[in-house]
């Protein structure tokens, strides 16, 4: 009977005691638990929604088939034009992550210049005077874009990205105004009806600008938290496209009197973009 309490008794300390390490009388340590990145926001997935603004910054070299300056300040414009991104964002490490992104973003730009003409008036007299005719195109192209970036954050809150973005051209437009400012010559229409001393045109030019185009993207931009799970991101951009806007013009400014006038070549834009970013953990 004693022997069996006896026993009874060491069987239960044995049973309290069974978890313990007999090492470590405090119990076994449990394994750290597993640290993961953080990316922009507290995750390492975050999901981000941009708006902002494009300046376009258009050049192209003018050669002129006629005298000197007879054509000029046609060789650069500039004009600003919206976007909206929808980007995913993946932490690498939490200094490094890969960003995707897609979007609508729409270039617009402005150029324009003066033409000295000479104006046959009346029409058919065989009498020519010289007349000013001022001249300028706003054109705008709508991209559907996709792209990808690497990102780094520094001090913190600062974020830089260096990227690709492939652009595939959506639709284009343009408005051309032309104004005599100078003599009594007006313009006529297709039958021969005077129609003032300004006339405008507007239409779609789709066909006139390549469908796809590439640009090495650089941004720099600060995170400012709003709360545990979203940050707020404004980024300065630069886009160095790396192929032209649209090919060679060689017959452009065909003038019914004196012929060629001046060809466009070298076609290209680049970009400033200002973007504004909300960015969530997924």
């Amino acid at each position: 009977m004693l022997r069996r309490f006896l026993l009874g008794v060491l069987l239960l300390g044995t049973a309290g005691y069974a978890d313990e390490d007999v090492l470590r009388p405090q119990g076994r340590s449990t394994p750290p638990p597993q640290v993961m990145a953080e990316g922009l926001v507290k995750n390492p997935w975050a999901l981000g929604v941009e708006v902002g603004g494009s300046l376009s910054l258009f050049g192209q070299d003018v050669t002129e088939h006629q005298a000197p300056d007879y054509q000029t300040n046609l060789t650069g414009g500039s004009g600003l034009g919206p976007l909206v991104n929808l980007a995913v964002d993946y932490a690498l490490t939490d200094a490094l992550g890969i960003q995707t992104r897609l979007g609508y973003d729409q270039k617009h730009f402005t150029t324009s210049g003066f033409l000295d003409s000479p104006c046959e008036t009346p029409p058919g007299s065989g009498l020519f005077i010289p007349t000013r005719v001022e001249h300028t195109t706003s054109q705008t192209i709508a991209y559907w874009t996709g792209g990808v970036a690497l990102r780094y954050r520094f001090e913190e809150n600062w974020v830089v990205l260096a990227g690709a973005t492939y652009h595939s051209r959506s639709n284009a437009s343009f408005t051309e105004t032309d104004s005599i400012t100078s003599g009594t010559c007006q313009f006529y229409d297709d039958v021969g009806n005077a129609i003032g001393q300004r006339r405008q045109e507007s239409g779609s030019n789709t066909s006139a600008f390549n469908a796809a185009r590439w640009s090495i993207d650089l941004s720099v931009g600060y995170r400012i938290p709003l709360s545990e799970n979203i940050v707020f991101l404004p980024r300065l951009a630069g886009q160095i496209f790396l192929n032209p806007l649209a090919g060679d013009n060689l017959s452009s400014g065909y003038h019914p009197v004196l012929g060629q006038v001046y060809a466009f070549t070298n076609r290209r834009l680049h970009a400033l973009q200002l973007v504004l970013g909300l960015w969530f953990n997924l």
